[in-house]
C-alpha cells in the first residue's frame, strides 16, 4: 500500500503519455459514460478548434441532457477518492497534452483509462493509473490484438482486463483489424 502511494506521488511529476485529443476524446469519454470530462473536453474543443465547434457543441448539449437526467452516485467516498486522479488528468489535458499531442498507443487512452479507473474504483484509480503508465511499453511490445483507428495502430488495454474493472468498456465497440 505504501509503495503504491509513493509510486502515485512520483507519477505526479512525470510527463504522462498523451491520450486522444479534441472531439475524438470527447466522444470516447461520452461513450465511456464520463460525462463531466466529456463536457470539459467539448468546451475546450469549442474554444481551440473553431472548425469543430458545431459538432462539439451538439455533443455537449446531448451529454448535458443525459447528465441532468442521470441521478448522481450515492457513493460519496468513491467520488472524493477519485479527486486526485481527476485533478491530475485535468492538469495533464489542459497543460501538457496540447504540447505533446497524441502519444498513447493504447485504447482507451491513458488519461481516459485513469478517469474510468477513478470513476469505477475511487482512490484505487491512482495506483491503477501508475500501473497503466508503467505497463504501456510491455502491452505495446506484446502486440496482442492490434487494430487501426484514424491511421494509427492501437492496442486494447481495458480496465476490465485488470483488477477491479467492469466489463462494459469502449474497446469492445467497433474496431477495424489491420
Amino acid at each position: 500500500m505504501k509503495r503504491h502511494l509513493l509510486l502515485s506521488l512520483a507519477l505526479l511529476a512525470l510527463p504522462l503519455p498523451g491520450g486522444a485529443t479534441g472531439l475524438d476524446l470527447a466522444r470516447e469519454l461520452a461513450a465511456e459514460g464520463d460525462w463531466r470530462a466529456c463536457l470539459t473536453e467539448c468546451r475546450r474543443v469549442e474554444v481551440e478548434n473553431p472548425e469543430l465547434a458545431t459538432p462539439a457543441r451538439e455533443l455537449r448539449q446531448r451529454v448535458s441532457a443525459t447528465l441532468t437526467a442521470t441521478p448522481r452516485s450515492s457513493s460519496w467516498w468513491r467520488r472524493i477518492g477519485a479527486l486526485p486522479v481527476k485533478a491530475m488528468v485535468g492538469f495533464y489535458r489542459f497543460a501538457v497534452a496540447p504540447a505533446l499531442g497524441t502519444r498513447c498507443s493504447l485504447t482507451p487512452s491513458c488519461s481516459a483509462y485513469s478517469l474510468q479507473a477513478a470513476r469505477e474504483r475511487g482512490w484505487l484509480g491512482l495506483p491503477m493509473t501508475g500501473d497503466r503508465l508503467i505497463r504501456e511499453p510491455d502491452v505495446v511490445n506484446a502486440r496482442q490484438s492490434p487494430f487501426r483507428k484514424n491511421g494509427r495502430t492501437l492496442y486494447p488495454d481495458p480496465i476490465s482486463a485488470h483488477i477491479g474493472g467492469h466489463s462494459n468498456h469502449m474497446h469492445t465497440q467497433s474496431r477495424t483489424q489491420p
